[in-house]
């Protein structure tokens, strides 16, 4: 009686390492400093692993998974202070990614990271990069492997142009500048915005490749080669909550609510005081990026006054775990876990800096929103919530108390916010397949066909003079001008001919009478 249990449990162990065997080697890198692009980097990184894959990850926030192999990036950094300082998106892009630039110079210059690079004996079978610093790619060159990009936010224009997918500066305009509308001077922003955006794109190349050369040494392809040449681009996006545009096989949108965790547990206080607000509560946070210090003085006073009025329990994620003169109604706290606090029944309103993370988290769990944008991608976001028709939008630099109470309460008392969101929510994750495991299945398709280059846009490989018609234009001008001059000489000879003939004609003489 004691044979069978034991086969099935021999059976069971040589089942398991059958298929860890059959796992793959995967490098996962993501250099930005930035926890909310590592909660979509995380999810993958998980859901990789548990199909049996050995995931080996470079991240600023190690998780502390034991199923990953994880080596810390995190290096000192200034990006807070560039992100609260600059004047204007195209400076707060500027000295981004000349931050950036310096912190992955110091990423890879780590002894984990060195060691890695030198250790002969390492390999893998794909390199998965957040798609921005290309240079990153150089890890695929390094292993002889295919990669694939991915992004926590919808594709930037370069970088769809880079895999050679269709842009146009109006149908698709350049999101992180937040061009609206449709009237001439909206248009014409939006075309500056596009170009500007290539531009600066295409600068970082140059900087990363002397990043590159001083890491890996010489020998490795331009940054913008090994930028073009990756197998798939995954993009968090999808086609109810972003732009529509046409897709080549090589780019995925993984969106739908890609990071959503399973639900866990709140901190018994927390839980508590939760619970107990019986008319709902508000859940305020501006991301893990824009500090509350840096909300003008006027703003901060309009709020707090607004949530001292209010009959809601306020729950505010600050900078500090202590607000003086905060209203008895609203607790502060540096941490709060979003997800399970954003699936409480108990919530009425998230208000949000309007970061993509963020206001996905409260679209799949049914969360209207107040959006209060300050940089980057959010005010393109906020506006599209607007147009959505599931929040309102407010300025943090102009706001007053009259303001912000207005909003807050129509948010909350019009039940048309919620009931569009819910529709909305239910029509972007009505799919075959979830955002993880559409990531997770063309991951393993590059794996087994060692890399996908069948899919790659034919309009990488053709000359932007091709692309843009102008030998076939240049040959149809030409036939054309010969033509028209061949019609033009043979309609002067003739007219010459004519002439000539009537000229020559003797002239009949006249009979005497």
């Amino acid at each position: 009686m004691m044979f069978f249990p034991r086969v099935m449990c021999v059976l069971l162990l040589v089942s398991c390492m059958l298929s860890m065997a059959n796992g793959a080697r995967i490098l996962g890198i993501a250099p930005i400093p930035m926890y909310s692009h590592q909660l979509v980097f995380r999810t993958l990184w998980k859901g990789l692993s548990l199909k049996g894959h050995q995931v080996t990850v470079l991240t600023t926030h190690p998780s502390g998974d034991p199923a990953l192999t994880e080596i810390d990036l995190n290096v000192p950094h200034r990006l807070l202070h560039v992100i609260n300082s600059s004047t204007s998106t195209p400076e707060l892009i500027r000295q981004f990614n000349r931050e950036m630039i310096r912190i992955v110079d110091e990423q890879l210059g780590s002894a984990p990271v060195r060691e890695l690079i030198a250790d002969p004996s390492a390999s893998f079978d794909l390199v998965i990069a957040e798609y921005y610093y290309t240079g990153m790619f150089a890890f695929a060159e390094r292993f002889r492997c295919p990669s694939i990009g991915i992004i926590s936010v919808d594709g930037l224009v370069p970088i769809y142009k880079t895999m050679g997918n269709p842009t146009h500066p109006v149908v698709y305009p350049e999101g992180i500048f937040a061009m609206e509308g449709q009237g001439l001077m909206e248009r014409v922003a939006s075309v500056v915005a596009y170009f500007v955006s290539i531009y600066m794109f295409h600068g970082l190349h140059a900087d990363q490749q002397e990043v590159v050369a001083k890491h890996f040494g010489g020998g490795y392809p331009a940054v913008a080669q090994m930028a073009s040449e990756i197998s798939l681009l995954f993009v968090n996006a999808d086609p109810v909550f972003h732009q529509v545009r046409p897709l080549v096989p090589a780019v995925v949108q993984i969106g739908g609510g890609f990071q959503r965790a399973p639900a866990k547990p709140l901190p018994k206080e927390l839980k508590a005081a939760l619970d107990a607000a019986r008319q709902g509560f508000i859940y305020f946070s501006l991301g893990s990026s824009v500090r509350n210090e840096f909300l003008p003085p006027d703003s901060l006073k309009a709020i707090m006054k607004t949530f001292g009025e209010l009959p809601f329990v306020v729950l505010w994620k600050f900078d500090r775990d202590d607000l003086p003169g905060k209203p008895e109604n609203v607790m502060v706290s540096q941490w709060v876990p979003q997800q399970d606090v954003l699936r409480h029944p108990n919530i009425k309103l998230f208000i949000t800096q309007g970061g993509l993370q963020s206001m996905d988290e409260a679209i799949y769990e049914h969360v209207p929103m107040v959006g209060i944008p300050f940089y980057g991608d959010q005010p393109f976001n906020v506006k599209k919530m607007v147009r959505k028709g599931f929040g309102l939008e407010l300025d943090y630099r102009t706001l007053n108390k009259e303001q912000f109470k207005a909003a807050v309460l129509e948010v909350i008392n019009n039940p048309k916010y919620k009931s569009t969101l819910k529709y909305l929510a239910e029509l972007a994750q009505d799919q075959p397949m979830t955002g993880l495991e559409k990531a997770v299945w063309w991951s393993e398709y590059v794996i087994r066909h060692k890399g996908a280059k069948h899919l790659r846009s034919p309009l990488l490989d053709i000359p932007w003079y091709q692309y843009l018609l102008l030998d076939v234009i240049g040959i149809i001008v030409v036939t054309v001008a010969v033509a028209l001059y061949l019609i033009y000489f043979l309609l002067k000879s003739l007219v010459r001919l004519v002439k000539y003939i009537f000229r020559s004609k003797p002239k009949r003489k006249q009979k005497k009478n």
